[in-house]
């Protein structure tokens, strides 16, 4: 079956934080910085990417929205078919419908056949659905909802386990040992085995199952303290796009050769972290954002 990838919302705004080379530990970030990006709550999430994908005449929104009555003609009205933020809150004041992914009717419900073909959601809505209510669970911490990561050691162990080879190679991360440098070659010509704290190999395989590993993980997140201190959570690292900003100083030796890092790179690098970090806290890390053709919507998923 052909597969079809959709890129779908982050999770949390992209933040880039520098973090030291080798086997250094992972530099962390206050919590309490005012100038930190805002992250979005799981209503934030629903209401951007969540209530366009399912309110519409075409979506559930053709048998779900309506009257106050909770259910009409065996169909739940559970959506508002206008207004993103009334419908997240009839669906919160439906018992069960806020569970995790799981568990929760509005992903895992099987409909009755019908003429007009609308048994089951498709398989970018089942993406959004699955994300927001992993995101609920966890906040609310509901039954089944993804265990807290205690500390960095672990959160690491958790995301390792949660990247996903299809994902990797869908959003394009193959193509990261291939950056090339403004004098020296492609990245993988000094990162092949790992130099210098960053694995990537010609072998994208290779490169993917390294790159799990601590230290080259932290290139893609770190850990995030809060005001006490203590670990909170994990965010994307942005180091290797950092790392093409780095400026050498006149006259020193040994700086990194210069390389530039482009839009589509920049893309991917972030895609795969934000997507990854999304699929960790919706137990959908096996899935990733790999879809059946069958069960994509005619538009591609917008």
């Amino acid at each position: 079956m052909r597969r079809v990838y959709f890129w779908i919302a982050p999770l949390a705004t992209i933040a880039l934080f520098a973090v030291a080379g080798g086997c250094k530990k992972a530099a962390t970030s206050s919590a309490d910085d005012p100038n930190k990006p805002h992250e979005q709550t799981s209503k934030e999430y629903f209401v951007a990417s969540v209530f366009p994908r399912i309110a519409g005449a075409n979506a559930c929104g053709a048998c779900h929205a309506g009257g106050d009555s909770p259910c009409v003609g065996g169909s739940c009205a559970f959506l508002d078919p206008m207004d993103a933020n009334a419908a997240y809150s009839k669906i919160e004041k439906t018992v069960g419908y806020i569970s995790a992914p799981q568990k929760s009717p509005l992903l895992i419900y099987q409909h009755m056949n019908r003429a007009d073909g609308r048994e089951k959601v498709t398989g970018d809505q089942a993406n959004v659905l699955g994300i927001w209510l992993g995101m609920e669970a966890t906040t609310r911490h509901l039954p089944g909802a993804v265990a807290k990561a205690k500390s960095l050691q672990e959160a690491y162990s958790q995301f390792a386990a949660c990247m996903n080879f299809d994902v990797f190679v869908g959003t394009g991360m193959g193509n990261l040992a291939f950056m090339e440098t403004d004098f020296d070659g492609p990245c993988s010509g000094c990162h092949s085995k790992g130099q210098a704290g960053v694995w990537l190999a010609s072998d994208p395989t290779l490169t993917f199952e390294s790159m799990k590993k601590f230290p080259y993980i932290q290139k893609f997140v770190v850990g995030r303290v809060d005001s006490n201190g203590d670990f909170k959570d994990l965010i994307p690292a942005g180091r290797i796009i950092d790392k093409a900003r780095e400026a050498c100083p006149m006259g020193a030796d040994g700086c990194h050769p210069q390389f530039g890092v482009s839009d589509q790179m920049k893309g991917s690098i972030e895609q795969f972290v934000n997507l990854t970090l999304q699929n960790l806290g919706a137990q959908t890390c096996q899935n990733g954002i790999v879809t059946d053709m069958d069960a994509a919507i005619p538009d591609g998923g917008r």
